[in-house]
């Protein structure tokens, strides 16, 4: 029985190796020619190719299978011992099989469906990046999931993604596309964003006072009593020198006996043969004379005073500088305290005025920024002055800043209290990108502008705005100069392209 067994096999191995040598002949047969042109996604006309030649082939195929598959059962049941050499040769044979089949199989198919089953990605990728598969220049970075938010530079979006770039010559995104005439009749109209210097003129209404620097106040260093009054009313002028007050002060005329003492005790040593008190009768008469000096008692007095030898009952008091009485206090006869304010007089020669200022005017105030006034009982004339002080605080209950300005005021036009209309005329130093005010639609938590690109697409972008003046917004990140922005039915784009975006990304989501 075994002796027959190995007869059998012996006779199926040498009919194994015919087949198998069929097979390669086969394979000789049916290898795929190698192609010079490129593989075409999309081919315009078919392959000339035989059908009854396919299927001879395949039928050729089947056979070899089926007699391999019965030798290696036939083989397995009997000699174990060659069970792994046979499945290995089934295995290596089937894979070659398989990889040189599969060609032929899709041709089959295509045949009988008329549908091309064969892909490749890298004729994709050279439709999608053109035929030279180079990008071109980087115009901005944008973030992934969120096409409004963009920037200058690469980065992380607001959702921690890294930002990807958008080329100069790459589609902008899913864009609303309009029909010209549609466009014509719901009134879509653009202008190009630009760059210019924004200035901006503040109007605002100010009230004049006076320098609180050039105000003096007028008073005693003793004890006294008016006697006599030459300025006795408000607003009256004053120049520096003139007199003031006379006052009577014990004080005062005690200090006179004291020095006209002390200038006879002078003379009567002055022909003393000791050096010494001579020096101490001169010594006593200085400091009598530097005592009313400190008194404020003015040096023509003291001069009278040694020159005639006779004591004054009354002192003068005079003015320190040129101006007008703000404020008098001093009345005839009144008993006058050490520092007691009897005038407070103030200089007119330079006059201030307060200004509100509103807190978003702010960023337009600038200290030694130029002002002009005008008032309304002379308005053909303008005066010239500047920004000298920003009050730090802010008004709680009318949300202003005050801010002072200075004016030169040599012919005394200008006077305290009176109401200016004033102009700011401010302006932003470097040049800056600006849109029209109509372009901005502002969503509460954003600001956004509708912009068209170079396909005649238009898209909702994110920008970030800086000041308002002459109509512009000043914009800081977002749109770039050149560019086309909506400034008329950008409501109804920006509610279409929003539209749009929520549905394409319905589309590109996991199926």
């Amino acid at each position: 029985m075994k002796k027959h067994w190995q007869t059998l096999n012996i006779w199926w191995g040498r009919s194994f190796s015919k087949k198998m040598t069929k097979k390669n002949l086969a394979q000789e047969t049916f290898k795929e020619p190698e192609s010079a042109e490129p593989e075409v996604i999309f081919p315009l006309t078919s392959e000339d190719t035989d059908p009854g030649k396919g299927f001879s082939t395949m039928f050729q195929i089947l056979i070899i299978l089926l007699v391999g598959g019965a030798g290696y059962f036939f083989g397995l049941m009997s000699n174990p011992d060659s069970m792994e050499t046979a499945e290995k040769t089934v295995q290596k044979w089937s894979g070659t099989l398989k990889e040189k089949g599969q060609p032929l199989m899709n041709q089959l198919e295509k045949r009988i469906t008329g549908k091309n089953t064969t892909s490749t990605t890298e004729p994709m990728e050279k439709m999608q990046t053109g035929s030279s598969g180079k990008k071109g220049k980087i115009k901005f970075w944008r973030a992934p999931m969120d096409p409004g938010f963009i920037s200058d530079k690469p980065g992380k979006s607001p959702m921690g993604m890294d930002l990807v770039p958008v080329y100069e010559d790459e589609d902008m995104g899913k864009g609303v596309r309009i029909n010209p005439t549609v466009a014509h009749n719901i009134g879509v109209k653009t202008v190009k964003a630009k760059r210019r210097q924004l200035t901006r003129e503040i109007r605002t209404v100010g009230r004049l006072t006076y320098d609180e620097r050039l105000l003096t106040h007028v008073h005693t260093k003793y004890e006294g009593w008016i006697e006599k009054l030459y300025v006795d009313f408000t607003g009256q002028e004053v120049r520096k020198g003139d007199t003031l007050v006379e006052i009577y002060s014990p004080d005062l005329v005690s200090t006179q006996e004291e020095l006209l003492l002390g200038i006879k005790y002078r003379e009567t040593l002055e022909e003393s043969p000791f050096i010494d008190i001579k020096k101490g009768a001169d010594s006593l008469l200085q400091s009598t004379i530097q005592r009313l000096k400190l008194f404020d008692v003015p040096q023509h007095q003291i001069e009278e005073l040694i020159s005639e030898k006779r004591i004054k009952k009354t002192i003068h008091i005079h003015s320190h500088h040129h101006g007008f009485v703000a404020k008098k206090n001093a009345t005839h006869g009144m008993h006058v305290l050490p520092g007691m304010p009897l005038y407070s007089i103030v200089d007119l020669s330079n006059i201030w005025v307060m200004a509100d200022i509103y807190e978003y005017e702010l960023p337009w105030i600038k200290l030694g920024q130029a002002v002009e006034m005008s008032l309304s009982y002379f308005p053909s004339k303008k005066f010239k002055g500047k920004v000298t002080f920003i009050d730090p605080f802010l008004d709680p209950k009318t949300r202003t800043v005050k801010v002072r300005m200075e004016f030169d005021n040599p012919g005394w036009d200008l006077k305290p209290e009176m109401y200016a209309n004033v102009v700011f005329e401010s302006e932003v130093k470097q040049p800056t990108v600006v849109v029209p005010e109509q372009a901005v639609i502002h969503s509460g938590e954003q600001n956004v502008v509708v912009v068209q690109n170079r396909k005649g697409e238009f898209n909702s972008r994110r920008v970030e705005l800086g000041v308002q003046a002459e109509g512009f917004y000043q914009v800081l990140k977002g749109i770039r100069s050149g560019e086309k922005v909506v400034v008329s039915s950008n409501f109804l784009i920006d509610s279409e392209s929003k539209l749009t975006e929520a549905l394409h990304k319905m589309d590109s989501g996991p199926k």
